[in-house]
């Protein structure tokens, strides 16, 4: 499993890198629209282990129009209210003329709407990230944080775990694994600030990455209660070592907005 994790961090981080670094901005919202839908496919896969029947096709489609409307507003003067508005609408009209039995209507209803702001609109924060000042940096030193808190939780956790962290949730989480993430993740946010970032202070450097660290914690513990619920041990298998989309983008699901309101108000 840990060579996996390496392998896929060694594919996945050069791609993350070209596409928002290298190319143009269009190209990273395409990267995010495509991470959206797939991931809203992992989450109505899980509502239907669970015998609920979202609307697959529709909520994808919203979720797409999310990410567009973070990346260039359909409707300015509205705000994202309209959408959210419009999108229940489109939902509802489509599940009341769908030819469904009336049964599980408030099911289906709800775990549709729900894939679409627990995906969609969390992962359209990244695409707000970028398009802010100096939001390319910003989003790899959010990357980079997250990924030393989760490598540091994995083995740390896995070699000296011996507290569980919430194990209704999350039965292989330790205390022992959050501390040695927590601590990863600091002296990345450090290192992130030596390296691209020296407008951040040491001090804001240390209190981000332990604010970022403990939203990816939350993240991930959010996502593994979905998984428990519906009775499956990942969300999908299309990443080797990490399961699906939503297993591997867990953590940043929190962390994107946290870090895009605190740099509103920095």
């Amino acid at each position: 499993m840990g060579v996996k994790r390496i392998l896929s961090g060694i594919v996945l981080i050069p791609i993350l890198y070209i596409v928002v670094w290298l190319l143009p901005p269009d190209y990273f919202v395409l990267l995010v629209m495509f991470a959206t839908g797939i991931g809203q496919y992992e989450f109505y896969r899980m509502a239907q282990a669970r015998g609920i029947r979202p609307l697959v096709i529709t909520g994808i489609l919203l979720g797409i129009l999310y990410i567009i409307n973070f990346a260039q507003p359909l409707l300015p003067d509205m705000g994202i209210s309209f959408i959210i508005l419009f999108s229940l609408f489109v939902i509802m009209i489509v599940r009341l003329f769908a030819p469904r039995p009336v049964e599980g209507s408030l099911e289906d209803i709800s775990s549709t709407f729900l894939g679409i702001f627990y995906v969609a609109l969390l992962l359209g924060y990244q695409v707000a990230l970028v398009s802010g000042i100096d939001g390319k940096r910003w989003l790899f030193f959010m990357y980079i944080v997250i990924w030393a808190s989760d490598t540091g939780a994995y083995y740390i956790g896995s070699a000296f775990g011996r507290h569980k962290l919430y194990s209704k949730v999350s039965p292989k989480k330790s205390i022992e694994g959050l501390v040695g993430g927590l601590l990863l993740a600091v002296g990345a946010a450090l290192l992130c600030r030596a390296w691209f970032l020296s407008s951040m202070g040491t001090g804001e450097a240390v209190a981000l990455g332990i604010i970022l660290s403990g939203a990816g914690v939350l993240g991930d513990l959010a996502e593994s209660l979905f998984k428990r619920g519906a009775g499956v041990k990942d969300s999908g298998s299309l990443i080797p070592g990490h399961g699906g989309v939503l297993d591997r983008l867990d953590s940043v699901l929190f962390a994107a907005p946290v870090l895009f309101y605190y740099l509103l108000t920095r």
